[in-house]
């Protein structure tokens, strides 16, 4: 009795130290703060703050139990997951000078925006389209996956409720301060991973009999492998989330230091953390994968280590739950002030929160409906995918309107045909690339020039 009484203990004192400081990080970020802080941290963030901020959104809890999922079943070579990431992050870089110079120049404030800026009303409308639904899912993720490490925690909280307190989590640092708080805490959720990761792993290593056959880069299969890579790689250059930090960045040098912080810290961490998954089949070696990061903190750790590890993992489950619930709410208002004459800039900072409250409270009920993760992470992916020949071919040619258009119009289709009737994997969610890539292609030589057919880009 009396150490399950330390326990809850030490769970309510680690879990309590974790509100408190993202509260007072909220607090602290809305003192002086205008409209501007508010949606694009007046485009001034720089130093430590942009490092950790790329990193934290791209280790967050929907990716954690893919990885995790994908190791537990074909051991190391998931890994090319984050290679593929790493990939994408030093791609990136490469475009970041083109990309923040024309966001300034047209005060864009969300990717939907620059694009509707770019390529016309009707495509600015397919990029809201296409990114909402895919944060809209990868919010319900991170709150399926939140709600059940809650439960882990503390045992007589049913799941519904421990998914609604997750939303109040964020919610009460947010309507504070908007984009400022999601990138100081992003610091914060950076060092809660690093420390978990390290502390975890260091026990688990010790008590795990590896076998050989987990660390062959090949048991994936070559069109998994391949599908991991250009899911994360790619992926990275038409992340929304990731676009919103380049506007937000004060210059050049130091988006492009976050990019490469980046490149090399995420599969740092994700060597650490396979060790989880790879102990968690050791001990485990029958259960369902989406459950074996869960069940690897919540199961195989030692007295307040386990107490400490899944208060943390609570932490990085939410840790870009904040981002994604922003970008969102954000291109909603955007839209808004865009396409109607009713809104002014004046009015960002309500408009946003409202649509925050809406966003949380309509994931929430469906985490608590739907609770199968792997379908829905690689649904988003491919649709996240399908994005990348339009955003891609802006950056160096002229594209003709009609044909983003019903690019973006097959590519959506595409992604829904294939999650109706495959069983989703890396390799059959790529497929949303080559429909997207050979549609533009065609369509961007077939469809007639005229003056209202040819946007300008980025030049």
């Amino acid at each position: 009795m009396f150490n399950i009484n330390v326990s809850i203990g030490l769970n309510i004192l680690f879990f309590s130290i974790y509100v408190l400081i993202a509260i007072i990080i909220g607090l602290y970020s809305s003192n002086k703060e205008s409209e501007e802080d508010f949606m694009i941290a007046n485009r001034g963030v720089k130093g430590l703050l942009l490092l950790s901020s790329v990193t934290a959104g791209m280790f967050d809890g929907a990716i954690l139990s893919i990885y995790i999922a994908y190791v537990y079943q074909y051991g190391f070579s998931a890994i090319y997951f984050f290679l593929g990431m790493s990939f994408g992050f030093l791609l990136f870089r490469f475009f970041v000078k083109k990309i923040k110079f024309k966001a300034d120049e047209l005060q864009a404030y969300s990717m939907p925006e620059y694009f509707f800026k770019i390529l016309g009303k009707k495509n600015g409308v397919m990029f809201s389209i296409f990114l909402v639904i895919q944060f809209f899912g990868y919010l319900i993720i991170n709150f399926i996956l939140s709600g059940k490490v809650f439960v882990a925690i503390f045992n007589n909280i049913p799941y519904p409720v421990a998914v609604c307190i997750g939303g109040i989590i964020i919610l009460s640092y947010l309507l504070l301060a908007g984009f400022k708080a999601v990138i100081r805490t992003d610091f914060y959720q950076l060092l809660i991973m690093i420390i978990m990761t390290c502390t975890v792993a260091l026990f688990l290593v010790g008590e795990t009999p590896f076998n050989k056959s987990d660390f062959q880069l090949s048991n994936m299969g070559i069109g998994n492998i391949i599908g991991f890579f250009v899911l994360s790689g790619f992926g990275i250059l038409v992340a929304p989330d990731l676009w919103q930090r380049v506007f937000a960045a004060k210059d050049i040098k130091s988006i492009n230091n976050g990019l490469t912080f980046g490149a090399i810290i995420l599969p740092m961490l994700a060597v650490i953390i396979t060790v989880v998954g790879l102990a968690t089949k050791h001990h485990f070696p029958n259960i369902n994968p989406e459950d074996a990061l869960i069940l690897g903190f919540s199961m195989l750790l030692p007295f307040i280590i386990k107490q400490f590890g899944t208060v943390m993992l609570y932490a990085v489950a939410l840790s870009s739950s904040d981002t994604v619930t922003f970008v969102v709410s954000s291109i909603f208002t955007r839209d808004f002030k865009n396409y109607t004459k009713k809104y002014s800039d004046e009015s960002m900072k309500k408009m946003t929160r409202i649509f925050m409250i809406i966003f949380v409270l309509a994931a929430i009920i469906v985490a608590i409906l739907y609770q199968k993760i792997l379908s829905i992470a690689f649904s988003l992916a491919s649709l996240n995918l399908a994005l990348f020949p339009v955003v891609f071919g802006t950056l160096f040619w002229q594209l003709k309107e009609k044909a983003v258009f019903w690019s973006l119009i097959l590519s959506l289709l595409s992604v829904v045909i294939i999650s109706i009737t495959y069983s989703l994997t890396p390799e059959t969610a790529s497929i949303s690339l080559p429909v997207a890539l050979f549609s533009l292609i065609v369509l961007q030589f077939t469809i007639k020039n005229d003056k209202n057919n040819i946007l300008i880009t980025n030049e």
